[in-house]
């Protein structure tokens, strides 16, 4: 877009009605807020961004203007809009086209106040919800002005459900089949596709981080034929998820109930077992060499035996204490 065409904007009534709000929560809402510094100092030119570090009250900054323009946002925008000058027209031009950039100019011409103020919190620190800790107006107060200015309040717009990236669509069966815990999660199938997309990238950065692959394919080429990325991507998502149900939405209540359903699984049907079972199998196969076939002395026997009823000992009180421990400090929490 060009100046003209941002500045056409900034006379909606709509716009200019956000605009006057954001100069209100902005603090530059009088007849000289165009031409303000940061801590409300005034400069004389229009002709550029003053470009001038103010320090006050323990803040540094060089915005200025009705918009509080940082001196590299400004340069930014000239860069991409070719702004000529700092005056007041092309300042209500670059604000708009910060509204533009994050996202919010549609919500902001029909009248979606909330919507825009979420989606330019990130842009001017005085906006409810903004993130950087500076002094704040509420929703009431910009609402008010808002109103007061002839903005015109729309139906607030329905927030439809992010489509699930292609690739993480892509490498979330392989990565179900190799990790079958997940369905718990993401469900299977054509389940897979109606559950939050957030939860499902979530998952796959998780997995993409605990094999050191460098996109979601790799990962799910890595875990479905190596065993060590296997147990590895398996051991990652077990340890994130309280995150991970938090990401689809279930929070700590969401991960305690998935909790509640693992213990319900059949031993038959969860693979630690199987692995347990295996390695003891193979442990009993070394004691009945060692004990009964000839050749070996008793100082070697009890050496094995001992070493075995030691391992026994130390996995048997890992299966214990992890589960009884978890159990237990679910319970401490849920009573809270």
């Amino acid at each position: 877009m060009t100046p003209a065409e941002l500045a056409a904007l900034s006379r909606e009534a709509n716009v200019r009605a956000f605009l006057q709000a954001i100069r209100a929560c902005e603090g530059t809402s009088g007849p000289d807020g165009y031409r303000m510094h940061f801590g409300g100092e005034l400069f004389d030119s229009y002709k550029d961004h003053p470009r001038r570090l103010i320090i006050k009250s323990g803040y540094r900054s060089t915005a200025a203007g009705a918009y509080q323009f940082l001196e590299r946002t400004w340069d930014g925008l000239v860069r991409q809009y070719k702004f000529p000058d700092f005056t007041p027209e092309m300042q209500d031009a670059a604000a708009v086209a910060l509204v533009r950039g994050r996202g919010a100019l549609a919500d902001v011409r029909a009248g979606r106040l909330e919507e825009a103020v979420r989606k330019c919190a990130k842009e001017w620190a005085s906006l409810p919800g903004s993130p950087y800790g500076q002094p704040r107006r509420d929703m009431a107060y910009v609402t008010r002005v808002y109103i007061e200015k002839g903005g015109q309040l729309g139906p607030a717009l329905a927030q439809p459900e992010k489509p699930m990236a292609p690739f993480v669509a892509a490498a979330l069966p392989a990565l179900i089949s190799a990790i079958p815990s997940l369905t718990k999660l993401l469900g299977s199938g054509s389940a897979v596709s109606e559950r939050n997309s957030k939860i499902a990238e979530t998952v796959v950065a998780v997995v993409q981080e605990a094999v050191g692959a460098t996109n979601a394919q790799e990962a799910a080429e890595r875990v479905t034929s190596d065993p060590a990325a296997r147990q590895a991507a398996a051991d990652a998502v077990q340890s994130r998820w309280y995150d991970l149900m938090e990401a689809g939405g279930g929070g700590i209540k969401g991960a305690r109930e998935f909790n509640v359903q693992v213990a319900q699984i059949p031993a038959w049907r969860m693979p630690a077992v199987w692995v347990s079972g295996a390695l003891l199998a193979l442990v009993f196969m070394v004691v009945g060499t060692v004990l009964w076939a000839p050749g070996w002395s008793n100082d070697i026997r009890l050496q094995v035996v001992t070493a075995v009823l030691t391992v026994i000992g130390v996995v048997s009180s890992f299966w214990l204490g992890t589960s009884m421990g978890s159990q237990r400090k679910t319970d401490i929490l849920a009573e809270k």
